[in-house]
C-alpha cells in the first residue's frame, strides 16, 4: 500500500508541476528546446481573462536543478472577453546548459 501511495503522490506531484493556477491565471508547460550551451527555448501556454496583464517568470535549470538562465514574459490584455488562452515560445539565455525550461510562475498584475 505504501509503494502504491508514494508512486500516487509522485504523479500528483508532476502534474501540478506541469499544470497551474495560480489567482485569474493559469500556465502549462508545452515543449522546451535546448539550442546550445547558452540558449534554450520554453513554449508555454498561458491562460488568462482578456483584460488583465500577467507576469510570468520562465526559467531554465541545469542537470543539478540550479537555475541558468531566466526571463520574465509580460502578457498585457488581448482582444476578447473572458479566459483567452496564448502560446508562447520564450528565447532563454543561460550560463550554463540547460537539460529543462518552462514557467516558475505566473501572476496578475494588473486587472481592468
Amino acid at each position: 500500500m505504501l509503494i502504491i501511495g508514494g508512486v500516487g503522490a509522485g504523479v500528483l506531484g508532476a502534474l501540478y508541476l506541469t499544470t497551474t493556477t495560480t489567482s485569474g491565471v493559469q500556465f502549462k508547460d508545452n515543449s522546451f528546446e535546448v539550442l546550445s550551451p547558452t540558449m534554450a527555448t520554453a513554449t508555454v501556454d498561458i491562460a488568462k481573462d482578456a483584460s488583465a496583464t500577467v507576469q510570468c517568470e520562465v526559467r531554465a535549470l541545469s542537470e543539478s536543478y540550479a537555475i541558468v538562465g531566466w526571463k520574465t514574459l509580460t502578457v498585457g490584455p488581448t482582444e476578447g472577453k473572458g479566459m483567452t488562452n496564448t502560446r508562447f515560445k520564450v528565447e532563454l539565455r543561460t550560463e550554463s546548459l540547460a537539460t529543462t525550461a518552462g514557467v516558475e510562475e505566473c501572476r496578475v498584475i494588473k486587472d481592468a
